[in-house]
């Protein structure tokens, strides 16, 4: 037996020992046998794959795109490689730059749904809309139950489309078997066959598959809306008028950010699409940093947040306040502002005065019946926990209204602006003109043609900002009425 086939049967034993670990989500003890096989036979692309993995597993984003750089060297079109890297970069909010690898895993490998699926929603994202809507068309000719592919096609399609019958057709057929299938599987079917019946007018039927499917992923989850607010209450009593008074202006001084805040389906996405056209703003869209300094931070004692926030002086203000500055995502040159559309940072409005004066604030604000509705009939992709039984939904938003309320009478003035999504649809352009004289911009007229930005959007609005300001939205709630009344019950006009 030759020196060189010994160690590529050494090399392999390496790699299958690493796949074992990798199963076992033993991230560590993967990356030290893929490297080992590596270093024996470079060329092992397969073991350049599990690298990538294991070190994506453990948070090291460098090593993962490396690794997935080198299989792909060691191995040309190698689709499992392309299709790794694109959605790694994907993940990492790099789109554009993950789009070539996306299309290649397709051309290479089109036998497989989830490149197709990937590519598809990145184009979603991207906002090529049309070329995205056939890419998901084709994924589920491939594989019908494809992770959210079907709601996704569903909840972006007319039913005047010509497809929409046959994705009609299908979802029935699921739905008539949903019993069989997984839960997420069974809520997403049921999500869509409720979009679709409200499309076609038939809202009886349309809130009877919504109930169904908001109790199916509501007995998915642990969620304790009582605990939220006691969270809420607390953060009231600790940034009181006293507190932000001692503190004011203490910290960072930088204007960078605008934070866009309030609950789903508020008209922020929007807003944030017109900033976003503003040629000095950096769309970011939800980013997570702000709740990533506090949840995990803890002060004297130990006491956890909002707590130690009780003790607060001006270092710490600079501190947290610099933190953010420094995570906080940077675009190309000449775009100096940045906008956060981490919508809970509804909560964090008192570190946000303390350790960041000079950013802005936007509170979006809609009609709570059309809000609320449209929160429980949407299958969110992750937190919004809330949101799938209507006496907690109903809660959660009184709770967020009362810590609204405290807001506005204990910050200082001019720190946040309130926008109604009505106001927005009915006089686009005044209200686009008060928001960029709020964050201390000048006006450009192009934020009026917001839908033409071809800036990556992710959240559940990704089809509607690619539109022209629209009014169907409004009222949506009126032939859910009776069905919604302990929802809306003494929301409107409290």
């Amino acid at each position: 037996m030759s020196l060189s086939l010994r160690r590529r049967e050494r090399a392999r034993a390496a790699q299958k020992a690493g796949v074992a670990h990798l199963e076992a989500s033993e991230w560590e003890a993967a990356r030290v046998r893929f490297a080992e096989a590596l270093a024996l036979d470079p060329k092992l692309a397969a073991a350049h794959i599990g690298l990538a993995q294991a070190s994506r597993n453990q948070g090291d984003w460098p090593e993962s795109e490396r690794a997935a750089r080198a299989a792909l060297e060691a191995r040309p079109r190698f689709a499992r490689a392309a299709h790794y890297l694109g959605a790694l970069l994907v993940e990492q909010d790099r789109l554009a730059e993950a789009l070539p690898f996306l299309q290649a895993a397709v051309e290479w490998a089109p036998e497989v749904a989830q490149h197709h699926r990937d590519l598809g929603v990145t184009q979603l994202f991207l906002g090529d809309v049309e070329q995205a809507r056939a890419r998901l068309l084709r994924t589920i000719e491939l594989d019908i139950h494809s992770h959210e592919v079907l709601y996704t096609l569903i909840r972006g399609m007319s039913m005047d489309d010509p497809a929409a019958a046959r994705l009609m057709q299908v979802v029935r057929r699921l739905a008539e078997r949903a019993s069989e299938l997984p839960d997420a599987e069974r809520a997403q079917v049921l999500f869509s066959l409720g979009k679709a019946h409200e499309d076609r007018k038939e809202y009886d039927e349309a809130a009877e598959a919504f109930a169904r499917a908001n109790a199916v992923k509501r007995a998915t989850l642990e969620y304790d809306v009582g605990a939220a607010l006691l969270r809420f209450r607390n953060i009231e009593a600790t940034f009181d008028a006293g507190l932000l008074a001692r503190l004011a202006g203490q910290g960072a001084a930088s204007d960078r950010p605008i934070f866009i805040v309030g609950m789903p389906r508020s008209g922020s996405t929007l807003v944030e699409q017109i900033l976003g056209t503003h040629p000095k703003v950096h769309g970011a869209g939800e980013v997570y940093v702000l709740p990533q300094l506090l949840d995990g931070s803890s002060g004297a004692g130990g006491a956890a947040y909002p707590a130690w926030a009780r003790t607060m002086n001006a270092a710490d203000c600079l501190v947290i306040g610099q933190a953010y500055l420094d995570r906080a995502p940077k675009g190309p040159p000449g775009q100096t502002r940045v906008t956060d559309k981490w919508l809970e940072n509804f909560e964090h409005l008192g570190v946000i005065a303390l350790a960041l004066p000079n950013a802005k604030v936007i509170h979006c604000q809609r009609d709570p019946r059309d809000q609320l509705l449209s929160c429980w009939s949407l299958l969110f992709s992750q937190n919004q926990e809330y949101a799938y039984d209507i006496v907690e939904l109903a809660t959660y938003y009184r709770g967020y209204r009362a810590l609204m309320d405290h807001w506005r009478a204990v910050l200082p003035p001019g720190l946040f602006f309130e926008v109604r999504y009505e106001d927005l649809i009915a006089q686009p352009e005044a209200q686009s003109q008060r928001i960029l004289a709020h964050c201390g911009l000048e006006w450009n007229e192009a934020v009026l043609r917001f839908w033409e930005s071809r800036r990556p959007v992710k959240s559940a609005s990704m089809f509607q900002v690619r539109e022209p300001i629209y009014e169907r939205s409004i009222g949506r709630w009126e032939p859910f009425a009776k069905l919604l009344a302990p929802l809306f019950a003494g929301l409107v006009g409290e």
